[in-house]
């Protein structure tokens, strides 16, 4: 089973390889959006993890690394003293559906628990309906949805100090 760890600046080639082909496995018909996108958050927070995640207070970000090599990414910026935001969040498409998503997804809530946040929220595209049916089952909830370009973004929410909330989604 793959490590969960703090990324490294070393990791920052590979982390940008793996966002970018993550994007572009679902991109079916939307090519040129979705490149745009992919250059857009390179040259954003993918371009200095350290500054935009590691050096903010309540934020981070991680890999998920099996035998020596990184097969997972995911961040979290804080927002405000209430509500973090998951980004990032991606796996290699030979690393898929092994449980590492999960993973990923349960360090972040950890780590929202643990810096105080009650609220965890993300945004995410219709054509990344994987991604969606786990955030679904982790316990977000559509709060609502916008056009971007030929696509439509998804925004989620979770409450995490709920009667409900427990770590890994489930409900208590």
């Amino acid at each position: 089973m793959p490590t969960i760890r703090t990324f490294r600046p070393e990791d920052s080639a590979t982390v940008r390889r793996l966002f970018a082909a993550g994007q572009r496995d679902f991109s079916a018909g939307l090519e040129a959006e979705v490149e745009a996108y992919i250059c857009l958050s390179l040259n954003a927070d993918l371009s200095d993890i350290q500054r935009h995640y590691l050096a903010v207070n309540g934020s981070h970000f991680w890999v998920a690394e099996s035998m020596l090599e990184v097969v997972g990414m995911v961040g979290v910026q804080r927002l405000s003293n209430e509500e973090a935001e998951l980004r990032r969040m991606s796996v290699a498409s030979h690393a898929r559906r092994q449980g590492i998503e999960q993973r990923l997804l349960e360090t972040v809530e950890g780590h929202c628990l643990e810096e105080g946040f009650s609220r965890m929220v993300l945004s995410t595209v219709t054509q990344l309906q994987p991604a969606i049916a786990m955030y679904q089952k982790a316990g977000f909830r559509l709060d609502r949805e916008e056009p971007y370009g030929s696509m439509t973004v998804r925004y989620f929410v979770k409450d995490l100090n709920g009667p409900t909330a427990s770590p890994g989604g489930g409900q208590s």
